[in-house]
This record gives C-alpha cells, sequence and structure tokens, in this order.
C-alpha cells in the first residue's frame, strides 16, 4: 500500500520529534533506530524511507533543536529588546527544571560531548546552532564587541556546564547550589560594563 507523500512527511516530522526528545535524554550514542522507530510508532524496517543514515537523522534532528530554541530567544528579542530576551533566557536555562528535563531542554549540556565525537554534518550543524546561539547572545550584552564575545562565550559556557554538572550529581541540594551559583556569575557577567 502507498503511502501519500503527506503522511511521509508527517512520519517525518515525528520520527525528527521523538529524536529530538530521545538525544537529549540518552545522547546520540544510547539512541538506537529501533528505539526511535518505536517511539514514532513505526517499524524500524522505515527509517530508511525516510534518511540515508542515523548520522543524517541525528543532524536535522539537532538542526531542529537549535531552530526551536534559538527561534525562541529570537522572538524575545523582537518583543523584549535583547537584554530582555537575555535575562530571559538565562533566567530560563538556570533552573531545576531544566536540569530534570534534559528532553526539553538545550543539546549542549544534554549530548554536546557525544558530539565531540562525531563529524561531518553532526558537528556541522551543532556548531551552527552554536553560532547563532551566542550571536544573541551577544546582542543582549553591552560593550566593545569584542569583549561582548568574549563575554558570550563565558556565558554560554556557563550555562552549560552548569546545567552538566547539576545533571551528574545525585545530591539534589548541590545541583541547586551549583544552579544558584552560575544564575549569580551570570548576572554578573550581563551587568558587567567591561
Amino acid at each position: 500500500m502507498r503511502v501519500s507523500r503527506e503522511v511521509m512527511a508527517q512520519r517525518h516530522d515525528e520520527i525528527i520529534s521523538e529524536t529530538s526528545k530521545m538525544l537529549r535524554q540518552r545522547g546520540i550514542v544510547g539512541t538506537s533506530l529501533a528505539d526511535l522507530m518505536a517511539a514514532a510508532g513505526l517499524t524500524h524496517g522505515g527509517f530508511y524511507k525516510h534518511f540515508d543514515s542515523k548520522d543524517a537523522l541525528v543532524a536535522e534532528a539537532t538542526e531542529r533543536i537549535f531552530a526551536e530554541i534559538n527561534a525562541r530567544f529570537q522572538e524575545r528579542v523582537e518583543s523584549q529588546g535583547s537584554m530582555a530576551a537575555l535575562i530571559a533566557y538565562v533566567t530560563d536555562y538556570l533552573t531545576l527544571g531544566h536540569v530534570k528535563k534534559p528532553e526539553l531542554g538545550c543539546p549542549i549540556p544534554a549530548f554536546g560531548p557525544d558530539v565531540s565525537r562525531e563529524h561531518g554534518a553532526v558537528r556541522g550543524v551543532f556548531t551552527n546552532g552554536i553560532k547563532t546561539n551566542l550571536s544573541l547572545i551577544i546582542e543582549g550584552l553591552s560593550g566593545p564587541m569584542a569583549e561582548r564575545k568574549e563575554k558570550a562565550v563565558e556565558l554560554l559556557s556557563l550555562l552549560s556546564g552548569a546545567v552538566a554538572m547539576a545533571r551528574a550529581t545525585d545530591d539534589e541540594k548541590l545541583s541547586s547550589e551549583i544552579i544558584a551559583s552560575a544564575r549569580k556569575r551570570a548576572n554578573q557577567i550581563i551587568e558587567s560594563p567591561k
């Protein structure tokens, strides 16, 4: 039985949505094609009707994750201004909710270490996502461009590192302290004129 293009597109979208969540929960290595297809309600055999390889799927899912995160950030820039958008981004990022729900959060602390062992399209898409995110952060900072770039890299490193550390501990009090300390330092970075 032939499936319409509309149904194929819908299935493709479902696979990408499930992959986006699963990558952030399990990482690249821990995400199997069989599990992905089952989560999308499809059989493993149908995978190659949608993607040439797991790498192609991971690249497309990663691109979507960053696109969604950066689009929300950009919408806030347009509606609230760049500084307010940055403050909201940091406030949302540095929460125990983000720590406890990796499937809904940033891919950097979720599966960035896996990407460091990848090559080709996955790494390129991840790099582009980080660059776009950094450019949005830069917009919300003050000072000369070189200083804003440096502060943006420091801030994104702080955010992703704090969430990764908080997730890695089995001590909720320590996780809370990590997030609180990172939030304090993030505010210092944002507010500092230099």
